[in-house]
């Protein structure tokens, strides 16, 4: 969904949205899963490889976000997947087609404690 700030909006459901009353919405694709995971590892900038912390069904072509991990919420970053290493499938690393240009931070932690 493309906009501008001052672009047209509708009334409660803004500039960027897809606004349905009394109908259906029929929507076709691959579903991915999961929809979002975190790193095995911290990766620094200039990095164009991140291995996840579990498996995933993305392919090639997908587009990512990378979330930002530093106070700063524009360091969050969009790229491209051009390969995925699934020589350990619980933990692929995905190679992207630009490199980084910020740190992203992973922290090995248990949950629950």
């Amino acid at each position: 969904m493309h906009s501008k700030i001052d672009s047209p909006y509708l009334p409660i459901y803004g500039n960027k949205c897809i606004g349905l009353r009394f109908g259906d919405l029929d929507m076709h694709g691959v579903a991915k899963t999961p929809t979002w995971t975190r790193m095995e590892a911290t990766v620094e900038k200039g990095a164009t490889k991140i291995q996840l912390y579990e498996a995933v069904n993305w392919i090639a072509g997908d587009e990512i976000a990378v979330a930002s991990t530093s106070y700063n919420g524009r360091e969050g970053e969009r790229r491209f997947i051009t390969n995925i290493d699934n020589t350990n499938p619980d933990k692929p690393i995905l190679t992207l087609a630009e490199p980084l240009e910020f740190r992203h931070y992973a922290e090995d932690y248990e949950v629950g404690t």
